[in-house]
């Protein structure tokens, strides 16, 4: 018997302001607005425009970027990243609303709208929500300690969404329709304070999307788990846990960033409403770079991967069965 979810939705409907830029309140403040799509003509597209205040031989250096990269239907990865002066971009603290150079990313639930460019690769996009919006009350802020305060925030705007519009590769225009994913996130101190590691990923079915991140905090903060597993179900939220676990599995070097990575990487929900396991097996390693400030090989950095996956989960006793590809990925800080 399938039961009704518990959880109210509303408790964790993401806000417009939890989506825009925060206080610049540290030396070390960051933030940076994700997505990602896949097409049903075999592209699919990662970008992240990112900012920071960062400190470099005493002084403080400005950090304005944004990241994108296309892959074509053969895994082909075609990127720019450009570079930014801070007085050439601007953030609103009301709303997503983020302008970097002539490049636009704007929106509120239900709709957001990305336009890049750069030379003659780019984007233009509309995402329309198919699940409501996600944040952790009050405001999606996860502390990792206080006196000082450690923390970073994460906000879901978008778990799955309609993309429509077109990709511009070449300077040839592609028209596109698929699924995508927006994210955002913030914090006040360098990441190796926060955590040590972390996986993050998502996946659907039919009726489901779900979401999940599983880490563990830094050695400054008590190398404690730091988890999540979120489950929609239709447009609404049906479960937020942090009971989702990685199974050890045998290691593979990684010889560009040092970092060892499971090939294959089993995740292990066991929530009151979602278990199970999800398994990943890697065909593809499509990014491998060494975290910031380190040497290559240096056993830190950041891996995205494309994964043929076996998910075998029941939600609320109702089972999940499917296979899919994903992108997922690994950051590995201390």
């Amino acid at each position: 018997m399938v039961r009704k979810s518990s959880i109210d939705p509303t408790a964790f409907q993401l806000k417009a302001i939890d989506d825009a830029c925060h206080e610049f309140a540290t030396d070390e403040h960051f933030e940076w607005w994700y997505m990602d799509a896949s097409f049903d003509n075999g592209y699919s597209l990662v970008t992240s425009w990112q900012m920071a205040d960062m400190k470099f031989r005493g002084a403080l250096m400005p950090f304005r970027v944004i990241e994108f990269a296309i892959y074509d239907p053969q895994g082909k990865k075609t990127s720019v990243l450009p570079t930014f002066k801070a007085d050439n971009c601007s953030a609103s603290k009301s709303s997503c609303d983020v302008t970097m150079g002539r490049n636009h990313l704007k929106g509120d639930y239900p709709r957001y709208d990305i336009d890049f460019l750069e030379g003659d690769l780019g984007c233009k996009l509309s995402f329309e929500n198919l699940t409501q919006g996600f944040r952790e009350p009050p405001e999606g802020t996860m502390y990792f300690s206080r006196n000082p305060d450690r923390y970073i925030g994460w906000a879901i705007a978008q778990p799955k969404a309609k993309v429509t519009g077109k990709l511009i590769v070449n300077g040839e225009e592609i028209p596109v329709t698929g699924i995508g994913y927006h994210d955002h996130n913030w914090g006040n101190c360098p990441m190796p304070d926060l955590f040590s590691y972390w996986h993050w990923g998502r996946f659907l079915s039919t009726d489901y999307t779900f979401v999940y991140s599983v880490g563990e905090t830094s050695a400054v903060t008590g190398n404690k788990p730091q988890s999540r597993i979120i489950a929609f179900k239709g447009h609404d939220l049906v479960e937020m846990s942090d009971q989702i676990y990685v199974d050890a599995g045998e290691l593979t070097l990684d010889e560009v960033t040092g970092v060892n990575y499971q090939k294959t990487l089993v995740l292990r929900m066991e929530s009151p409403v979602v278990k199970g396991t999800i398994t990943h097996n890697v065909k593809n390693l499509v990014e491998n770079n060494p975290q910031p400030g380190t040497k290559p090989g240096g056993g830190k950095g950041y891996l995205r991967f494309l994964s043929d996956c076996d998910i075998r989960l029941k939600v609320h006793g109702e089972k999940i069965t499917t296979r899919a590809m994903l992108i997922h990925e690994y950051i590995k800080v201390q």
